[in-house]
């Protein structure tokens, strides 16, 4: 398709028809306990009428009442059902969803490794044409990239240039420069200076300070593969495929892209931080707060409709649309996506760029609520892309019962559901840098993904204070995807995404990176306190990891530590400050 193509406010004109809309069954347990109550589901559609794909309006943040799980829950369920509704009621057009209009902007792909403010928003008017990359960074608390060793411990990686310009490691007390590393028989891996001579004990001379004990050097090794060492000479193990910047292939043929996008709100609120006319320390939760953004918008020229929607920051999961089986049960819409051409066995470098149909897959949806400036951080799939290892729920009777792992090839993401090697990485980005894809084979190639902890708990744990078992918290998560899926007319396209799970902290505590368990001091993540999404975090679930593992540096409610595109971001342009801002 050539990039020539007409568009207009984002939409192929070639594709402005409204799409038939198909909607799968739903295969959710139906003799669950209803234990999360839907909250008034006919009030969240516009006119308070439910109809066929029907335009839903945002929760009402400000208002937010903390009462319990549910409430995370509704307001999770509400915040997508709107951000995914037509803007005309009862019609789909790809293209033509919430997060694809005004109200939103698109962040633009980074440009420079998160080096200064460099990502660009984008506001969805009339003539933008979305872009996607076949790329989510996965980075810790000090924005570094990550990695998981055999016992599932996150590390943040200090990167580098390739083999050619090794670092130093400490040796004793000793600085050494390291020529080349070299990994013999049975795995043992050995250090060599510039002399050719084996360094004895080296260790990484570390820059990072936050979690210093996690965060470790990375090194090529003669034979390609990579090794890491951390601060104490410790060489940390990590499991085959697990490189810290994969790409993802689905099983129709397509790389998974992702697009990301913040609300007006979340805009303007960053352009008045930037311009230190608003308060840094927390993203808005009051109306107070809110007031001074919405003031500043109008001073501006804009009027932030949904205003009352708070802060919202998104990432979203697209496949190509093409060859996709039952096509009509995704949203989709067009962009702009890079295209690749192979070089050599098992290489592919940056060659042009198509434009092309995309299906949206999934969809994380955070955002600032009454009480809880750390967030809400909720996630979303679509029901076809992986199936789910066995997890456990209580019935309409009280009982325990064990759904066993999903079995069958019919998945998006896996054509093997029973594979003992699931969620091990076929291809990514290359060390040494630029836009080359490195392979495991001679094709790109999809790895059979497995959702390790549906709907965000590990079994037989705690995760939270509410609930009394990981079977409970999963009741909660699957009668409330039953409602909402009975709450939607006829073949509504949404019947098709499934609410995986929603975590905070307690009392909107500053997040500390740990998980509740164990550990259950206020800044740890509750609600489902270890939920992923499979399109996302395919490579990094693990039973103590969660959304806050990540983003919790320094243990700050800042929005620069919560969000890692919060200071990358140039801010929108003001043209005017309002007098009671003006310091």
């Amino acid at each position: 398709m050539s990039l020539a193509l007409a568009i207009i406010g984002g939409v192929s004109l070639t594709g402005c028809q409204p799409e038939k809309t198909e909607a799968l069954p739903n295969r959710l347990p139906q003799d669950v306990k209803v234990s999360c109550p839907l909250n008034n589901g006919n009030a969240w559609f516009e006119g308070d009428s439910v109809v066929e794909n029907g335009k839903v309006l945002p929760a009402n943040s400000v208002a937010f009442d903390p009462a319990n799980n549910c409430a995370f829950y509704n307001w999770a369920a509400q915040m997508f059902l709107w951000v995914t509704s037509p803007m005309t009621s009862g019609t789909y057009v790809p293209g033509n969803t919430v997060m694809e209009s005004p109200t939103f902007y698109t962040v633009q792909p980074d440009t420079n490794n998160n080096a200064g403010q460099n990502r660009i928003l984008v506001q969805n008017l009339a003539g933008k044409q979305l872009r996607a990359v076949p790329q989510m960074k996965k980075s810790g608390p000090n924005r570094l990239p990550v990695i998981f060793d055999k016992r599932g411990r996150m590390f943040e990686v200090e990167t580098h240039s390739s083999g050619t310009k090794m670092l130093s490691v400490m040796s004793g007390s000793k600085q050494v420069k390291v020529h080349h590393v070299e990994k013999g028989a049975g795995g043992v891996v050995t250090f060599f200076d510039e002399k050719n001579q084996a360094i004895a004990s080296p260790a990484a001379i570390l820059q990072h300070t936050v979690n210093k004990e996690r965060i470790v050097h990375g090194f090529l090794t003669t034979d390609g593969s990579s090794v890491y060492i951390d601060g104490n000479s410790n060489l940390i193990e990590t499991e085959t495929g697990q490189a810290t910047n994969d790409v993802l292939v689905a099983n129709n043929g397509s790389m998974v892209y992702y697009i990301l996008f913040v609300n007006d709100v979340y805009a303007y609120y960053q352009a008045g931080v930037s311009a230190r006319l608003l308060d840094s320390s927390k993203f808005p939760t009051t109306a107070g707060e809110l007031s001074k953004i919405t003031e500043l918008a109008r001073n501006n020229g804009v009027t932030l409709a949904d205003s009352n929607a708070l802060a919202i920051e998104m990432k979203t999961s697209w496949v190509e649309a093409v060859n996709l089986p039952d096509s009509n049960s995704y949203i989709t819409t067009y962009a702009i996506v890079p295209v690749y051409k192979k070089v050599g066995d098992a290489a592919w470098v940056l060659s042009g760029e198509k434009l092309t149909k995309l299906a949206l897959i999934g969809a994380h949806v955070v955002g600032s609520v009454a009480g809880h400036p750390e967030m809400v951080w909720a996630t979303f799939e679509h029901e076809d892309n992986a199936p789910n290892a066995a997890y456990k729920y209580v019935d309409v009777n009280g009982k325990v019962k064990m759904v066993p792992q999903d079995t069958g090839s019919n998945w998006l993401l896996s054509n093997n559901a029973s594979d003992p090697q699931t969620n091990v990485s076929h291809q990514h980005w290359s060390n040494t840098g630029g836009d080359t894809i490195v392979g495991t084979s001679g094709q790109l190639t999809a790895c059979n993904v497995l959702r390790t902890m549906p709907w965000g708990s590990a079994m037989d744990s705690l995760t939270n204070q509410e609930d009394t078992s990981s079977a409970t918290s999963n009741s909660e998560i699957i009668s409330l995807n039953n409602q909402v899926y009975a709450l939607l007319k006829g073949n509504d396209i949404r019947k098709n995404y499934q609410l995986i799970g929603a975590t905070w902290t307690f009392g909107g505590a500053a997040p500390n990176g740990a998980t509740y368990g164990s550990v259950t001091t206020p800044g740890v993540s509750i609600g489902t306190n270890v939920c992923a999404n499979s399109t996302m975090e395919t490579f990094f679930q693990a039973a103590n990891q969660s959304c806050f593992t990540c983003h919790s540096g320094n243990n700050s409610l800042s929005p620069t530590q919560l969000s890692h595109i919060f200071s990358n971001i140039v801010p929108i342009k003001l043209a005017s400050v309002p007098p009671a801002l003006k310091k």
